[in-house]
């Protein structure tokens, strides 16, 4: 607005020209581009807000739920039972034995083994050592039990589990075990190794399974 000589503002007309040594006041012009620049400023700061507080929001719950599963392990870890001293290795192997499972054994061909806390545990404490064999009816056989570590005893049973014959010192005045038996039934028969009496004793043994002559004594059948 253009200024008179009293110093009055005065309105100043679009085509008005100003005259020289006056001065006017123009209010300010706001461009389109402007106002578009200002809302995508607008805009960037609120999307800024936004990703900080769903930051926070995210933060506050991932802290709470490993707060929650922390407790939750506290409570398990007091109610449970303790665990046991026992590497998972020896837990497997201790298993593993459990497993009934005997071992082939062949006539006429003495075999080294080894009598262990890992072989088949017994009711008096002890342990034994099963091996499986087939046997002919009327065959005369002789199982030889020897050991330098233990108190040996050998058994021979039949596939229900009966005792067809069992030794614990042979005839030579040893610990050793000589079981001479008559096979009554023709089938799949145990020999069982373990150390005589509530001896939990274990070591090294040699096993011998041989036929003195085929079908040699039906006639005691």
């Amino acid at each position: 607005m253009p200024n008179s000589d009293s110093g009055q503002p005065q309105t100043f007309h679009p085509g008005q020209q100003c005259l020289v040594g006056q001065s006017y006041n123009a209010s300010p012009v706001f461009l389109p581009s402007d106002l578009a620049l200002h809302r995508v400023e607008l805009l960037f700061f609120l999307y800024l807000l936004l990703a900080l507080l769903t930051g926070i929001y995210f933060t506050y719950r991932t802290t709470a739920r490993q707060r929650r599963t922390q407790a939750l392990e506290r409570l398990f870890r007091l109610s449970s039972p303790p665990r046991s001293i026992y590497s998972e290795e020896m837990m497997t192997a201790t298993t593993k034995s459990r497993i009934y499972e005997p071992i082939p054994l062949s006539i006429s061909k003495p075999i080294a083994d080894t009598l262990s806390a890992l072989d088949i545990p017994l009711g008096h404490g002890g342990f034994a050592r099963d091996y499986i064999v087939g046997l002919t009816a009327g065959d005369q056989v002789v199982i030889e039990l020897k050991s330098e570590r233990f108190d040996t005893f050998v058994s021979l049973l039949a596939s229900d589990g009966s005792i067809v014959g069992e030794n614990d010192d042979g005839p030579d005045g040893t610990t050793n075990s000589l079981l001479n038996i008559c096979i009554p039934i023709s089938g799949s028969y145990t020999v069982r190794v373990q150390a005589s009496g509530a001896a939990k004793a274990v070591g090294p043994f040699t096993l011998f399974v041989r036929r003195l002559r085929p079908k040699s004594c039906i006639q005691q059948l």
